[in-house]
């Protein structure tokens, strides 16, 4: 073994550590640094110091430990402590060199994960995707490319832009290019949640937490807010639109006093909980709120706006902390919308110039100007949303961001719970949107750092931190237009967990190599549930599995980029889910219990059972509605079959009595035409005789079709109410004709 370790002195540094690693493998290597022996060890130790002394440099010595650690064991590090020189080349002191060696091995034990967390306010490039999807994907991506994360979180804000109600369809294609591009295609697993109903304004965020686990990585598992339990992440799915019931997510939106000065808001924060090689953490994706004018900004120290992201930050640490569920270490990142203190900041950019305040309609002051004294040169002008320091405005942002930091102080009151890396970027906001320059400022704001990653100290813990595994803080695309945000990325390596893994039960994980793993991993792709098959991405479109709480409220647009994806022409196959087939059973069912003076099992015909028996003769007719509605709790589904039989609103029963056919019925602001034997141009309706029928179940394409009428009337029923009706059929028990049913070639009665 002593010769193979000597043929490390004479050669390549590469080659060399190739040596090491293969006999590594081999068992051969650690049994003979750490042997019986104290002369064994030394000599061995001999030889690694004259590897080191040749290749020597900081990343060298720290790599060789790496590798050597594999045989780690508390008499290897006392050997290498004791007889190697390695100590000096760390500077390592005599006192203390044992205990750095080991907290080394200890960073160094087992698998980490790289981990690259991201947070991008995507407003802006979304009012012109043309232009500026190709440029913000490119740095995205070269990004990707330098750093190789195992683990992707890209946490955006004001997805679908500023104007949301009018790009929100662009969000289709910015996610499809994501899932297709080349870089991300070895990530086989994803889950991206994005909060996109703006017809639920009470609720809406219009936040987007996107996340991707490369194929390496074997144990990744996502928590079910609901059950309380870890569930494993598989395939890729994409979870849009209406996003309130999503298991895997906790997500709020602020109060409205938090942010009094605006009626309306999108601000909150999403939370995912997640378990990588058996080490658990929390991911939350935040947007706070934003300075509404510099100039009332300006005024005090800190600002009204910094005391209104303050109570809403601590608000939700607060939550965290005294919810039902286990405390693990937390990412928080997003657009904290932290500003430099503007009021600090002015006095020592004007001590010695001049202020002329002017002001507006209502005598408020809507911009100030500061110039020069004796020559009234202006130097720096501030408006509600203009700040302009003129020539000298690019080199103060971009090039003095250490002077900078001093007025960078709204972080310092989440310290006792919170803590960042050191900042070597300039500002992330506000940049310029024009495609062309990707380095100017916009004169709209003071520039800051709103885009930040935190952590909580417990976060910290689970971080490698050494030379060997450099965190990186940095922004996306230095020099590309990114919108008048920079994208913020956090990279580091995650420690794996202690204990066992739930995943490490299962045989398939215990037994099988990585490209076995990859071979039984199967590459999915589901939208808000529903698998997709093996089609063109170009072909889908997510918002067409989207729900949203008040379709009616989407703006025409993009309504119409949305079609029903049963039946879309496409590849996509559309079958119906077991919830579908569960409400339609259950529908039936509450209608053949509640029918009064039936059997049960009774075959649904046209009987005269059907009609009101006759002891409802010498009541009133109030007295027969009020039987009516107290024996049919409610009729759950109503088919306008002039719309191919397309279940359009729930009805109550009491709506039935008090309505006329063909009437419409506005509840929850949705228009219902009545059915119920009206004569019309097809399908169940369509009843030449003008007789109106009695409760009918059918089975169509989209769901239970369920008909209920009165009895057939003497007279022509379309000219007739229902109240009208009613009354006149009460001593007709005549049969309603077969021919009632004919009419509809794809009704099945029940």
């Amino acid at each position: 073994m002593k010769n193979v370790l000597l043929q490390l002195t004479s050669c390549s540094f590469r080659h060399g550590f190739n040596i090491l690693g293969l006999h590594l493998q081999k068992n051969l290597f650690r049994n003979t640094i750490y042997g019986s022996t104290r002369k064994e060890s030394s000599s061995c130790a001999t030889v690694v110091d004259q590897f080191v002394s040749k290749h020597y440099h900081c990343k060298t010595v720290l790599l060789l430990l790496q590798v050597l650690s594999a045989g780690r064991t508390p008499g290897f590090v006392n050997n290498i402590a004791l007889f190697s020189n390695i100590r000096n080349y760390c500077y390592f002191t005599t006192a203390s060199k044992t205990n750095n060696l080991k907290n080394i091995f200890i960073n160094m034990e087992g698998d980490t994960t790289k981990a690259m967390l991201v947070t991008a306010n995507v407003g802006s490039i979304f009012e012109e995707p043309e232009t500026m999807f190709p440029s913000w994907l490119s740095a995205f991506y070269q990004c990707l490319n330098v750093n190789q994360p195992s683990i992707v979180a890209l946490h955006c804000q004001e997805v679908g832009g500023k104007n949301y109600e009018a790009s929100m369809q662009h969000v289709n294609h910015f996610i499809k290019t994501l899932l297709a591009c080349e870089e991300l295609q070895k990530y086989d697993r994803a889950r991206i949640i994005l909060d996109e109903d703006y017809t639920a304004s009470d609720k809406f965020t219009a936040l987007g937490s996107l996340y991707f686990i490369h194929q390496d990585v074997p144990n990744v598992l996502i928590w079910d807010f609901v059950d309380c339990k870890f569930i494993e992440v598989e395939g890729r799915e994409v979870l849009s639109g209406n996003i309130e019931n999503v298991p895997i997510k906790e997500k709020a939106k602020f109060p409205q006093h938090f942010f009094p000065e605006f009626k309306w808001s999108r601000k909150g924060f999403l939370r995912t909980r997640w378990s990588v090689n058996n080490c658990i953490f929390d991911l939350v994706n935040i947007h706070l709120f934003h300075d509404a004018s510099n100039i009332v900004a300006m005024q005090s120290s800190p600002s009204v706006y910094a005391e209104n992201r303050q109570r809403a930050l601590l608000h939700t640490l607060q939550r965290f902390e005294n919810d039902k569920y286990s405390k693990v270490p937390l990412f928080i990142f997003g657009d904290f919308n932290f500003r430099l203190d503007s009021n600090l900041l002015i006095q020592e950019l004007t001590s010695k110039l001049v202020a002329k305040q002017f002001r507006g309609k209502k005598d408020q002051v809507n911009k100030i100007e500061y110039t020069e004294e004796g020559n009234g040169k202006v130097l720096l002008t501030i408006g509600s949303k203009s700040f302009d320091y003129y020539e000298k405005h690019s080199d103060l942002f971009s090039n003095m961001n250490k002077w900078l930091h001093q007025y960078d102080t709204e972080f310092q009151a989440y310290r006792e719970q919170l803590m960042e890396f050191e900042i070597s970027f300039p500002p992330s906001y506000p940049f310029c949107e024009n495609v062309k320059d990707g380095v100017s400022y916009m004169k709209t704001r003071v520039p800051s750092w709103c885009d930040r990653i935190l952590l909580t100290h417990s976060a910290k813990d689970i971080i490698v931190q050494d030379l060997s595994h450099p965190v990186v803080y940095d922004i996306i695309g230095k020099e590309s237009c990114m919108g008048d945000h920079k994208p913020v990325y956090l990279f580091f390596h995650i420690k794996p967990g202690k204990g066992k893994s739930p995943a490490e039960d299962q045989t398939l994980l215990e037994s099988s190599t990585t490209s076995e793993l990859l071979r039984s991993r199967a590459r999915t792709l589901s939208i808000n549930g529903e698998l997709v098959g093996n089609v063109d991405m170009e072909a889908i479109n997510i918002h067409d599995y989207a729900v949203f709480e008040q379709e009616q409220n989407l703006i025409e647009e993009f309504r119409e980029s949305i079609k029903n994806k049963a039946s879309k022409d496409s590849d996509v196959d559309k079958k119906r889910s077991f919830q579908d087939v569960v409400r339609d059973v259950r529908t039936m069912e509450k209608v053949l219990k509640q029918w009064p003076g039936r059997s049960l099992d009774r075959h649904h015909s046209s009987s005269s059972e059907d009609y009101p028996s006759d002891d409802s003769e010498g009541k009133s007719l109030a007295d027969v509605e009020r039987d009516d509605v107290n024996s049919v709790e409610a009729f759950p589904l109503l088919v306008d079959h002039n719309e191919n039989c397309r279940v359009v609103h729930n009805l109550q029963a009491a709506d039935i009595v008090n309505s006329g056919e063909g009437s419409a019925v506005s509840e929850r602001d949705v228009e219902v035409t009545l059915v119920g034997g009206t004569q019309g141009s097809g399908g169940c309706r369509d009843n030449s005789s003008g007789k109106a029928g009695v409760v009918m179940l059918a089975q169509h394409d989209d769901g239970v079709h369920v008909e209920s009428s009165n009895p057939p009337a003497s007279s022509n029923p379309v000219n007739q109410s229902g109240r009208e009706r009613l009354q006149s059929g009460k001593n007709d028990q005549t049969s309603p004709s077969a021919d009632f049913f004919a009419g509809c070639c794809s009704c099945v009665l029940f």
